[in-house]
């Protein structure tokens, strides 16, 4: 991801869902983020007590994924979870306000760098939605895609701009339904490749799955957990810096 911090404002924030706070930025430096980058992250850095922290060293900063950019005003549409986990980011999207002064770094690429495959398994939930997106109008036609996203409640489900099936699966048991849905896919004649980004846990019991039910190589898997149950996001954060440096 390029260092380069943009000096961003909000220009407009609203709950879409009982679980998505829709945060519209701009910022005169977003003249190079186009379209095309829909579906790539960038890192907000986070105010703190109101003041914009622009020094990446400092700074609280989380990923956030775009939903939308438009390209005359340069804005771009982020969404965040909200009334789910706690930290920073979240307590700071549902106070955000017009105005507000914030920093953003990036944007940073893709997970998946193969687009001419014959088949993908795209899994996410509402935070890795707008992952999903950018993937679903990429990926070329003549592939088949297999897109499960959890959603916690029905009104939870947004339009993700495609003409592509997206199964979502709406409940308060993610994990079982899930992997359910997992061992329901078809495989073509190639193994596919495989995009998730979920809850810490169920990352790895999907993997299991991949490996041990389709035998999928891991090469072909590409896995993300975004987070992780019973830690909020400050605590998952050093827990994941610590197995880094273990690592």
């Amino acid at each position: 991801m390029g260092k380069q911090v943009r000096k961003a404002k909000v220009l407009s924030t609203e709950q879409i869902t009982p679980h998505l706070q829709r945060i519209i930025v701009g910022s005169d430096d977003f003249a190079d983020i186009t379209c095309a980058h829909i579906g790539n992250y960038v890192k907000v850095l986070i105010p703190q007590n109101g003041v914009a922290d622009l020094n990446l060293k400092t700074a609280c900063m989380r990923s956030y994924t775009i939903q939308h950019v438009n390209e005359q005003s340069g804005a771009l549409t982020l969404d965040f979870v909200i009334n789910m986990h706690q930290g920073p980011a979240t307590h700071w999207a549902k106070i955000a306000q017009v105005g507000d002064e914030l920093g953003i770094a990036g944007p940073g690429p893709k997970k998946l760098d193969n687009y001419q495959h014959s088949h993908y398994v795209l899994l996410g939930d509402l935070t890795s939605v707008n992952a999903i997106k950018g993937y679903v109008q990429t990926l070329p036609l003549f592939s088949k895609i297999d897109a499960f996203i959890h959603a916690p409640t029905k009104q939870d489900i947004i339009d993700l701009d495609t003409t592509r099936n997206i199964n979502w699966i709406v409940t308060n048991n993610a994990d079982e339904e899930m992997l359910n849905a997992i061992k329901t896919i078809e495989l073509t004649e190639q193994p596919p490749i495989v995009f998730m980004a979920l809850e810490a846990g169920l990352v790895r019991k999907a993997k299991a799955v991949f490996s041990e039910h389709f035998n999928i190589p891991r090469c072909n898997i590409v896995s993300s957990g975004y987070w992780k149950k019973g830690v909020d996001s400050e605590g998952y954060k050093k827990q994941r810096q610590q197995n880094a440096e273990l690592a």
